[in-house]
């Protein structure tokens, strides 16, 4: 691995007051697109942000504004997606996405950043790797915040369980080829508010979303490429850490919604259950994006479990 300080151009979906892009080039050779927000102080803690699938930097806007004054924050894009996109050679080679090759390229990050620990911050895809990451790297995590996610095997313990883990991938390659071929009608889908407007009424996501935020991310999102997503999203229903919970010796925060059926709240309550100093929040109302539904809310959790668990002093703010 060696990395490149020269800077990334950052596109809007990225564009993140404070932070700095740079490329870290892996071990087999995919060029991941890193963001580091600097300390405000010398002895400042680190956050590691470990993104969603299709999450990327905007969707913690509202935590980066509220902890941003009191870490070092890192994060990036995983391989494949937004600017770390794979090269037509990669992508025929067929490099590794699964959750293994992710946990290796969030290592070569911190090493890259010299970051020699952490609190690690889960959402989605993120609690996935950041079970995984916990059995490779365990001595490198301060603690963990986990968001709306899964210990693994995503495509069936998620959504509706078995029956789900039949129809996301087929709905997903579907989507795929709408995308492709709906091009502008999409985009101004998405610029009207139609699509948000309709996720809002048909109850998919909360009333209380950030419209603007979720525009900006959906805008981006729908330009990926869904076939590395698909195959990223094939490979979390083959991976498992359910192992790595009752192993964990650093205090964890499990914040979900009541509403989300992405990964629904029992399975928040089950890994609490399984890791010794766990804390549960359920947000009422929330889905799988509690972070801007409710980014006050989130924020008072986060805020008291980093001073109650972990000392840090973060003042007062929303």
């Amino acid at each position: 691995m060696h990395a490149s300080t020269s800077a990334h151009p950052a596109a809007d979906p990225r564009d993140v007051e404070g932070f700095h892009a740079s490329t870290v080039v892996t071990d087999d050779g995919v060029r991941l697109c890193v963001y580091e927000r600097p300390a405000p102080e010398p002895d400042a803690p680190t956050l590691f942000l470990v993104n969603g699938l299709g999450g990327n930097l905007i969707t913690w806007r509202h935590q980066i504004a509220r902890l941003g004054p009191h870490y070092r924050i890192v994060t990036w894009d995983y391989r494949g997606l937004y600017a770390s996109a794979l090269t037509p050679a990669q992508k025929s080679a067929k490099v590794a996405l699964d959750v293994p090759r992710h946990a290796r390229d969030a290592i070569a990050i911190l090493d890259h950043f010299e970051v020699e620990r952490a609190v690690f911050v889960g959402w989605s895809m993120g609690v996935q790797l950041n079970f995984e990451l916990a059995q490779r790297v365990p001595e490198r995590i301060i603690g963990m915040i986990q968001i709306a996610g899964s210990f693994g095997r995503s495509l069936s313990t998620t959504w509706f369980g078995k029956p789900g883990e039949r129809f996301i991938l087929p709905a997903m390659g579907i989507f795929k080829h709408v995308v492709a071929n709906g091009g502008r009608l999409i985009d101004r889908a998405i610029e009207s508010g139609l699509l948000i407007g309709a996720a809002r009424r048909l109850g998919v996501v909360a009333p209380s979303i950030d419209v603007g935020l979720t525009r900006e991310l959906v805008a981006a999102y729908v330009h990926l490429d869904f076939d590395v997503y698909n195959k990223i999203l094939g490979t979390l229903g083959d991976h498992d850490a359910e192992a790595a919970l009752p192993t964990l010796r650093v205090p964890v925060l499990i914040l979900a919604g009541d509403r989300d059926p992405m990964t629904p709240a029992w399975l928040s309550k089950r890994m609490a259950a399984e890791i010794p100093d766990a804390e549960l929040v359920i947000v009422a109302g929330g889905s799988h994006y509690v972070p801007i539904e409710f980014p006050e809310r989130v924020n008072a959790v986060l805020t008291d479990w980093l001073h109650r668990k972990l000392g840090h002093d973060l003042g007062s703010g929303q």
